[in-house]
């Protein structure tokens, strides 16, 4: 009789070929004693998991099903509504209500994995899953979406939604477009002409010239190859210019502050300096439309 046949009660049975491909887990999961730790009571490792990304499941598992499928049903309106008024305050709202409703979510998971606790600890509680959903979940994803996606830009006091990939290559005259600014100041508070600051961020103006294009300033009107167009503001009443190879020539859109009493030759003359854009400078353009929504381009 082959003995091996039945299972023995007294022994466990044999490891499996598979069984050292997990060893370095088990050891690591005795050194942190991961052993030791339980999922909640009435909840399945499973549920545990998906509980923590999906908004109001622990209480759908937690048979109370109604707040669940309420708070599931918010987040799910306000995710399409986020997206759809980016950059609006009913946007930001929306935003604020995806936060709160995953926050909450965690909340009461976290709360029947400890216990009873008294106030001020659910008061901590209730702020350490705000502030782990937001700097674990929702700030990294924003990020990622606003630079590889879209990203707000508020101009004149209106919304724009602005392509974050730029192809130099592709930018023609008259194209609106987002560029790096770097900190620079022109003149003296107390001297003559007084001083002109530009903070460094972001600068958002009409590609006025390419790469080569000459440029002509006169005092009413500038002009590009030829092409006459009237002066926009500050900008200067003589002079010629020359595009270098890799600068676009971008007549920036933003406020300024002054100290002392201003020239407008200092204004002019620091602006100037900004508006040769280099291809590296480019962050982003205008989408003609976003989510079906045209986008008015001021």
């Amino acid at each position: 009789m082959n003995e091996d046949q039945f299972a023995s009660p007294f022994y466990p049975p044999r490891a499996r070929w598979w069984s050292r491909i997990f060893a370095p887990w088990f050891r690591f999961q005795r050194a942190l004693h991961l052993e030791k730790i339980h999922c909640p009571s009435g909840y399945s490792s499973g549920e545990t998991f998906l509980s923590l990304f999906v908004p109001g499941l622990s209480f759908i598992v937690s048979n109370r099903r109604m707040l669940g499928f309420a708070i599931l049903g918010v987040y799910c309106v306000c995710v399409p509504f986020y997206f759809f008024r980016l950059g609006f305050v009913e946007g930001s709202f929306a935003y604020g209500l995806m936060l709160a409703a995953h926050a909450t979510s965690i909340f009461y998971l976290m709360s029947n994995w400890l216990g009873e606790m008294e106030l001020f600890n659910k008061l901590g509680l209730a702020f350490g899953s705000l502030l782990a959903v937001w700097l674990l979940f929702y700030l990294p994803a924003v990020s990622w979406f606003q630079h590889h996606i879209a990203v707000p830009l508020q101009v004149r006091g209106q919304v724009v939604v602005m392509e974050p990939h730029l192809r130099p290559a592709e930018v023609k005259r008259g194209d609106r477009i987002m560029f790096q600014l770097d900190e620079v100041e022109i003149g003296q508070s107390h001297g003559a002409g007084g001083a002109v600051i530009v903070r460094s961020g972001v600068g958002w103006g009409p590609v006025l010239a390419l790469p080569g294009d000459r440029i002509l300033f006169s005092t009413n009107m500038f002009s590009v190859n030829g092409v006459g167009q009237t002066n926009l503001a500050h900008m200067p009443d003589s002079g010629e210019l020359l595009m270098p190879t890799n600068r676009w020539f971008v007549w920036p859109e933003f406020a300024i502050n002054s100290r002392g009493n201003v020239s407008e030759a200092n204004i002019s003359g620091l602006i100037m300096q900004l508006s040769s854009v280099a291809a590296t400078q480019m962050t982003g353009r205008p989408y003609p439309s976003w989510l079906g929504r045209k986008q008015k381009i001021p």
